[in-house]
């Protein structure tokens, strides 16, 4: 099927999407930052990204991740990247949208440049469905 790169925090959490991915028959490598993931972009060519938004590190969120990842990926410093990199299809995830102040994460990320986003804890179903849309979509 196809290759997949999941940038998540969340070692349990990553784990559990790697597994469900794997049993539909794509190909996943994992990373826990923005700056793992965009390395492993760099030396491997991946038909979607999911990343993680908000990543937390000594329980304190930090820059390298996925709004980092994505502006990286779709924003003004993208005319150096290979063309298959730019639209790469990219589906954000994030918990952080249920804390105060955060509602408007996920239509931030949209605007810097998501194919899709969803909420956590993600629905396996919603997941599935948004990674064929996006695949189909991108051939």
């Amino acid at each position: 099927m196809a290759k997949l790169l999941l940038m998540e925090d969340d070692a349990h959490f990553a784990s559990v999407l790697t597994e469900v991915l794997l049993e539909q028959g794509h190909s996943v490598q994992s990373c826990a930052s923005a700056t793992e993931a965009f390395s492993l972009i760099s030396e491997n060519r991946f038909d979607l990204l999911i990343t993680d938004i908000i990543v937390r590190q000594d329980n304190r969120s930090v820059p390298d991740g996925g709004i980092s990842l994505i502006s990286r990926l779709r924003g003004a410093l993208s005319w150096n990247l290979e063309p298959w990199m730019k639209e790469m299809p990219i589906i954000a995830i994030s918990g952080a949208i249920h804390n105060q102040g955060m509602s408007d994460l996920l239509k931030i990320t949209r605007d810097l440049g998501a194919d899709m986003t969803l909420s956590k804890p993600t629905d396996t179903k919603d997941l599935l469905d948004a990674i064929n849309l996006l695949l189909r979509k991108s051939k």
